[in-house]
């Protein structure tokens, strides 16, 4: 074999398989949501504190773009099975946060998210966590340093993506940006 057949077969792109494991009996839906909010605790654990409520719809946003990287949207039922979920798995410090967490459909169109969290600070978090998963970042958790610098941020995160995918709006819509900007005030 020679060096150009050996470049040849490093050049070839890698193939992307999702593992979804489940249990006996166990439904997908189930198991999908399952994993998502386990990826979703580890993003949050990687980061550090948050405000709760924050934190709470960072980890709901999180959860439902990573179920939707499986094929199941988690706003299809109003979010209930993944506010149960994360109910479910949240630790000790979040979990007043999450059973808190109130779903509804959005009354502010958003290009991503149709459902949105009751709390204001609960929505921002939704909308940043569902970013951070779509952009495959991890440092939007902590919201500091005032709102327009924090959505420079949210840009920066959504720009490395961007360039991969160019014909896709990925940086937080105007609606979402009022949203996060209202919720950043509080904190």
């Amino acid at each position: 074999m020679g060096w150009r057949e050996i470049n040849m077969n490093r050049s070839k792109p890698r193939r992307d398989v999702a593992v979804v494991p489940m249990a006996a009996g166990e439904d997908r839906g189930a198991a999908v949501l399952r994993k998502a909010v386990a990826a979703a605790l580890a993003a949050v654990a990687e980061q550090g504190a948050a405000d709760a409520a924050f934190a709470a719809g960072y980890l709901a946003g999180f959860a439902r773009r990573e179920a939707q990287k499986h094929g199941l949207d988690a706003e299809a039922d109003g979010g209930a099975a993944l506010l149960a979920e994360l109910g479910a798995q949240a630790p000790d410090g979040l979990k007043h946060a999450v059973q808190a967490l109130q779903l509804a459909p959005r009354t502010v169109p958003s290009s991503r998210a149709a459902l949105a969290a009751a709390d204001a600070l609960a929505d921002a978090g939704y909308l940043v966590g569902h970013l951070e998963s779509l952009c495959g970042t991890k440092r939007l958790l902590a919201a500091g340093g005032g709102a327009e610098a924090y959505l420079t941020l949210c840009d920066h995160a959504a720009d490395r993506l961007q360039t991969h995918q160019p014909t896709h709006v990925l940086r937080l819509d105007p609606a979402e940006r009022a949203v996060v900007r209202a919720a950043l005030v509080r904190l």
